[in-house]
Order: C-alpha cells, then sequence, then structure tokens
C-alpha cells in the first residue's frame, strides 16, 4: 500500500465529512475533538503518532504497517487506536449516526526531547494497537481533551505533565523494543533544585514550560519532573500554582488596594476568574474575603 497523502491528524483529510471539529494546540501535542459523518477517508499517512479514541459509532482501519501488508481493524466506541507515524492508513467509518472521536497528535520532535534520556530515540518505534483498553491513556486523553486552546498556562503546564507521563508510558508499553528505563530516588542536587526555584519565581508572572526549566538543568522533561516530586513532595505545576498563590497573599496583604485582575496578572494567572479558582483551592475562600479578612 503506497502513501497518498502526509497529514498531521484526522481533521487534515475529514475535512469534507466533518460536522464539528475542535482543536487545543499545546507544546508537546494537540488535542482533537470531531464529529464525522459516515465515510471512506483516502489512505494517508500520519506525520506523527496519533492516538485516537471513538466516543460514539464505528472505525474499521485498513493498516500498512510495513509498507505492504494491509491488515485490517475495526475499534468501536472506547476502544484506542494508536497510529504510529510514517506508516499508511485508510480508514472507513460506519455508524447509523455521526461517528464522533477524541484524539492526540503526539508531536514526534517533542516526544523525542521528552523521553531523549530515558530512551535511545535512534531505536525508538511505537507498535500500532486497535482495540485497546488502556485506563491511563484513556484517562489522559480524556483530560487534556478537557483543556482547551485558550486555557491558562498553568493548565498548559499540566498538559505538558501529563504528555510527558503518556510519552513514558507509551515507551515501556508499546514500543517495538522494550527497554529499561532508569529510576531515581535522591530528587535533585540542592544546585538543580534551587537553580529550578529560582527560575520559577524569576518567571512567575510568565508561561513557564518543562521543557525550558529541564533544558537549564540539562535533563529531560520527564526525569526533571520526577526528581521535582521527589525533592519537593508536589509536581511542578503544582508547586507553580502554590507560588503564585503565596504572591498573590502578599500583594493582597499590602496597604494600597491593588485591583484584584492586575493581581492575577502579576502573579502569572491568565485573569482575575483563574486566580479565584486557583485561590480558593488553596486557601477555601476568595481573594476579596481574604482581603477583608486582613
Amino acid at each position: 500500500m503506497a502513501s497518498q497523502t502526509l497529514v498531521d491528524r484526522p481533521s487534515d483529510v475529514l475535512q469534507s465529512f466533518l460536522v464539528h471539529q475542535e482543536s487545543s494546540i499545546f507544546n508537546a501535542v494537540v488535542s482533537e475533538r470531531g464529529q464525522v459523518r459516515p465515510c471512506v477517508v483516502p489512505e494517508v499517512t500520519f506525520n506523527d503518532h496519533l492516538i485516537v479514541l471513538p466516543i460514539a459509532g464505528q472505525l474499521n482501519t485498513n493498516f500498512c504497517p510495513d509498507g505492504f501488508t494491509t491488515k485490517r481493524h475495526t475499534c468501536r466506541a472506547g476502544d484506542i487506536g494508536i497510529y504510529p507515524a510514517g506508516t499508511s492508513t485508510q480508514c472507513t467509518i460506519e455508524t447509523h449516526n455521526d461517528y464522533r472521536y477524541n484524539c492526540l497528535q503526539l508531536k514526534a520532535d517533542a516526544v523525542n526531547k521528552a523521553v531523549s534520556e530515558v530512551v535511545d530515540i535512534s531505536s525508538f518505534e511505537l507498535d500500532p494497537q486497535f482495540g485497546l483498553a488502556d485506563p491511563l491513556v484513556k484517562q489522559i486523553l480524556c483530560q487534556i481533551g478537557s483543556v482547551t486552546a485558550n486555557s491558562a498556562s498553568l493548565d498548559r503546564l499540566y498538559v505538558d505533565s501529563l504528555a510527558n507521563t503518556l510519552f513514558v508510558h507509551l515507551l515501556q508499553n508499546y514500543a517495538t523494543r522494550k527497554q529499561a528505563i532508569r529510576q531515581y530516588e535522591e530528587g535533585l542536587s540542592q544546585y538543580q533544585l534551587n537553580r529550578s526555584i529560582d527560575y520559577i519565581q524569576t518567571h512567575l508572572e510568565q508561561e513557564i514550560k518543562l521543557a525550558d526549566i529541564a533544558d537549564l538543568l540539562g535533563m529531560s522533561q520527564y526525569y526533571f519532573a520526577r526528581l521535582f516530586r521527589q525533592s519537593m513532595g508536589i509536581a511542578p505545576y503544582q508547586y507553580v500554582i502554590q507560588q503564585r498563590v503565596e504572591r498573590a497573599k502578599r500583594l493582597l496583604r499590602q496597604p494600597e488596594k491593588i485591583a484584584i485582575a492586575a493581581i492575577a496578572l502579576e502573579c502569572g494567572f491568565s485573569n482575575q476568574s483563574s486566580l479565584c479558582k486557583h485561590f480558593r483551592n488553596a486557601t477555601g475562600t476568595t481573594p476579596n474575603a481574604y482581603r477583608r479578612g486582613q
């Protein structure tokens, strides 16, 4: 089966059949949700790894893993399909009603960068999977799908963390060659921990990315997030939330009454609503009530 068209994600080839589609682009993944009429989809090759979860309807896939042999698979609602990058795929959507799906496009360069310390990238290759029942993959796919493209940077940092967990899970369970992943139990060195905390404090009002801190320390995102949690007892994105709330508390205590919307931006929240949500989760009260209680 020869490749016909290079595409990134389903909507690139389903345009003529889409009833509804929305996507959110993050640092390492693209989340897409769509609703499609029954159709026969032309043969395509995906540039990046793709994970597809049918929500309603049935997807029949003709998959060519080696460029010569065609295999046919059926994925029903709730079944997960993993389509490795660079292999030819032709699908038929068969359903009495519209087919609905949730999918993740895993950017190949982001996967490589995130796990470069964990695995030999030159030998990393995913096995195609169809009709897969994997609760962790399904949970991560749905959690990332619930975060919109316009979400706060905190949510995007959370997506980075989920994406790294997903990448390593795929490595451990669905790679063509299983490789042992090194485990570290002692956390970051004091020097590494101080550098990462200093970076977070210095950039607290900006968007903070796992990749930037990991690059600063010269390690993969996966290991940085893992070692940071071992050192601090919480994940990097949780620490960022904690520190932004603490800065908000300090600003709310000041004699001059700074507008809460301005405090939100100064603390790195995207807007006042985001500040209020995380402030209430952390303190059990609102910024206004906290200010009045001083």
